[in-house]
């Protein structure tokens, strides 16, 4: 049994936080202090983490579905990256349709989640 751990939790914010409107992403970079790459610095990191514990220390099979949809938001995150730094801006984040489309894959892994044996990770 997969135990739940701080960087498990943090995964699963990372995800909820890749898939929330602009406007709360904006509030959470304000109050945080953080930039606007950290949503994906953060995701990038607890993922390799958590996939890392569960493998090799527990010895468990990193579930498929988590994995491609991570990946997936992942490299979506790497294309808005190459394809304008300015797509990283406050104002971008409010308005481009990439930023939707990282949003929108986001919130489907959360459907995922919620139907999977993984959603007790959640905390909701």
């Amino acid at each position: 049994m997969i135990e739940k751990t701080p960087n498990m939790k943090s995964l699963m914010f990372s995800i909820k936080l890749a898939s929330w409107s602009g406007e709360r992403q904006l509030e959470w970079i304000r109050r945080t202090g953080f930039a606007e790459d950290e949503i994906v610095l953060q995701l990038e990191d607890f993922y390799i983490a958590v996939k890392s514990r569960v493998t090799y220390d527990e010895e468990e099979e990193f579930p498929e579905f988590l994995e491609k949809g991570v990946e997936e938001i992942l490299d979506l995150f790497t294309r808005l990256i190459d394809a304008d730094p300015e797509l990283w801006s406050p104002e971008s984040m409010l308005s481009a349709e990439k930023w939707e489309v990282v949003r929108d894959r986001s919130r489907r892994l959360l459907g995922e989640i919620r139907d999977s044996s993984w959603s007790s990770f959640l905390d909701e």
